[in-house]
């Protein structure tokens, strides 16, 4: 059975909310994975989540996977709907910083004086999970989720679902450097689709070097060497207009190369 992969959010940093950005989206990191078994699995929380949560009845188990706490990662929280639905079970992953738990770190912006409500008013079932890098998390099925050090200000997590033959790799906000460069290649071995953070070309590239990012060429040349089935371009950077990826889309042009869309749904 093919695994449904949905985009929800396609911008970083910030959303975008205007005309010149209607056909890719202007909503932060979300995407989901529906593996067809009973639960739903979604990596990043940000405006993105907003929308998927129009799908959603709270009749399932949704994971949350969270690359790292940086706000437009984590803007849909605020107003998820399941959180205030009795019965619904949500399941929230991320790490520890600085002597901080996962679990401080979302409570600590989730509730009083940034937020009306918090964690404590919500009438869902909210299990939070501490991981790290280097750690297989099990779910149901025999699923698994791989995690592996991203190259990011304030560090991230960068994740792998596999089950069986189907696998998702979901690489946003790492920097790809030479040393990381063959250990990310070998995680995204053969991943049916490889979510990339194409958040700059290679040109606004070399004038950030630091910010943690990694561009859309590097993306093509990663996910090809890795073997992956479909790139899958996101994390967009807020001032890329749909002209201006349309742009890029058309010079990136090659099999299973892909800019992600808001709404969009890909087999794998």
């Amino acid at each position: 059975m093919d695994w449904k992969l949905n985009i929800w959010g396609v911008r970083g940093s910030m959303p975008a909310p205007s005309r010149n950005f209607l056909d890719y989206g202007g909503n932060t990191s979300c995407v989901s994975v529906d593996c067809g078994a009973g639960d739903l699995v979604v990596f990043d929380a940000g405006s993105g989540l907003l929308a998927l949560a129009g799908q959603l009845s709270g009749s399932c188990p949704v994971h949350i996977f969270i690359s790292h706490v940086h706000i437009d990662h984590l803007l849909g929280l605020y107003t998820f709907p399941l959180f205030h639905t009795p019965g619904a079970e949500v399941h929230l992953y991320g790490e520890a910083r600085g002597g901080v738990s996962f679990q401080r770190q979302l409570e600590a912006i989730v509730g009083p004086p940034y937020w009306p409500v918090g964690f404590s008013d919500f009438k869902a079932g909210i299990a939070i999970h501490e991981i790290g890098p280097d750690q297989t998390v099990p779910l149901s099925g025999g699923r698994t989720v791989r995690t592996m050090r991203g190259n990011h200000p304030n560090l991230s997590l960068l994740y792998r679902l596999d089950s069986g033959t189907r696998s998702v790799a979901y690489a946003l906000d790492c920097e790809l450097t030479d040393a990381l460069r063959p250990r990310l290649a070998a995680f995204c071995r053969g991943a049916g689709a490889l979510v990339w953070d194409a958040n700059f070309t290679s040109q606004d590239l070399a004038r950030h070097p630091g910010w943690g990012h990694s561009s859309w060429e590097q993306g093509v040349e990663l996910g090809r060497e890795a073997g992956a089935g479909l790139i899958l371009m996101t994390h967009y950077n807020q001032s890329y207009t749909d002209d201006f990826l349309r742009e890029q889309e058309r010079l990136a042009a090659g099999p299973g190369v892909c800019f992600a869309r808001e709404y969009m749904e890909a087999l794998v």
